[in-house]
């Protein structure tokens, strides 16, 4: 082989190897060291008010202090609604419940625990109500990027929405 078959065979291979990196990297790390990011929906034509399930993540400030709340909801429109919530506590602890309307039951877990049956009426008056909220408020976002509102003082941002994500069962089941 000449010099000149040798460049052009190791420009081809540095080219095939970086290509493979980049699309290893965007694949299988999403550009998030490997977390698994919900993907905001892209265009407006989704809507809240027809979703029959919903994935997003919400910032509520009150007093200062903002926590991190992750909701997913599948059975939307229906009896058999049922909702997870990770609530992100940082130092204070993560809390997570799983309310299922068909059921009338839910369940609660701390830092990643053992599930625990929990009082269903309790939970659903509080989380329930604040899911409620949410999705209603969430009805006004245009369909892209990040819906912002104020409740009763409280800053609430919506983020990462994704409209009728398909949700795996598991995340639904106490386990």
């Amino acid at each position: 082989m000449n010099k000149k078959t040798i460049y052009i065979i190791v420009a081809v291979l540095i080219v095939v190897i970086v290509v493979g990196v980049a699309a290893y990297a965007l694949l299988y790390n999403g550009g998030s060291g490997g977390q698994s990011t919900p993907t905001p929906t892209p265009t407006a034509t989704a809507s809240v008010a027809n979703a029959t399930s919903l994935e997003f993540t919400a910032n509520i400030t009150s007093q200062g202090i903002t926590v991190t709340h992750v909701f997913y909801g599948k059975n939307i429109g229906t009896s058999n609604l049922t909702i997870r919530l990770e609530i992100l506590g940082g130092e204070a602890g993560n809390w997570s419940y799983i309310l299922n309307t068909g059921q009338e039951k839910s369940w609660n877990s701390t830092n990643n625990g053992a599930w625990a049956s929990s009082n269903f009426t309790a939970d659903w008056a509080f989380w329930g109500t604040r899911w409620t909220n949410l999705v209603t408020n969430l009805k006004n976002w245009s369909g892209t990027g990040d819906y912002s509102y104020t409740s009763n003082g409280n800053a609430v941002t919506i983020s990462c929405i994704t409209v009728n994500p398909k949700l795996s069962d598991s995340l639904f089941q106490a386990s």
